[in-house]
């Protein structure tokens, strides 16, 4: 298949992609992982490993997709939330977190579903204008941006608390024998995790409208 180079209203059509654009972008994958073997990261296996998942995971999420996107219902959207919400909170837990702790994955779970949740609705229905605001080409996208984003924000919060307890071990025995709450003596740790876990998003958001906004207008209008 031939890329299209015409364009419309100064907007370029759409390039359809082929194998040789898919190999020569892991090309580049291939130079991280010599790079991580060069400098003795560890890391090759690891940037191999997520390529490998990312494209069985595509392949496989965009065949669910269509399904959903054809037949336009509620009940398939609610059903593939709660599999995003589901594989999100499995992703945490089981792969990315290094320390765990007793209860995580109902924690997780309820912590997933008590923010993406609200806020998709919310953010398709009143900030987007979508009615109804389940519609899947809506919605889907923003829960997925959303759990990706929780996703980070869970793992490096819940990392920095477990080992910062660890670490601290002491100081937070001394306040809890001199009479201390368990809020008042792991405080410190969690405003810094909360701190730590929120620079991301902050970071994200004091260049959103010079870097990312501008080039996510020109995909949105590439596939209208």
């Amino acid at each position: 298949m031939n890329n299209l180079n015409g364009s419309k209203d100064g907007v370029p059509e759409p390039a359809h992609l082929t194998w040789v654009n898919i190999a020569i972008g892991l090309l580049f994958l291939l130079l991280d992982a010599s790079l991580s073997i060069f400098f003795q990261l560890g890391l090759s296996v690891s940037l191999l490993t997520a390529a490998a998942r990312c494209v069985l995971q595509l392949t496989v999420m965009g065949f669910v997709l269509q399904r959903v996107f054809e037949t336009n219902s509620p009940w398939a959207v609610a059903g593939i939330t709660c599999l995003l919400i589901l594989l999100g909170t499995i992703e945490t837990v089981v792969n990315k977190s290094k320390r765990r702790f007793q209860y995580m994955f109902p924690s997780v779970l309820l912590s997933m579903l008590s923010s993406a949740i609200p806020v998709s609705i919310l953010g398709t229905r009143f900030a987007m204008g979508y009615d109804p605001w389940w519609q899947p080409a809506a919605y889907i996208p923003v829960v997925g941006m959303l759990c990706g984003n929780t996703i980070s924000a869970i793992v490096v919060s819940t990392t920095s608390i477990l080992r910062d307890v660890k670490d601290n071990r002491d100081k937070v025995e001394m306040y809890l024998a001199f009479g201390g709450s368990r809020w008042e003596a792991c405080k410190p740790i969690a405003t810094d995790a909360l701190r730590l876990a929120l620079t991301p998003t902050l970071n994200q958001m004091s260049v959103i409208g010079l870097i990312s906004i501008p080039g996510i207008v020109l995909l949105y209008q590439q596939t209208e």
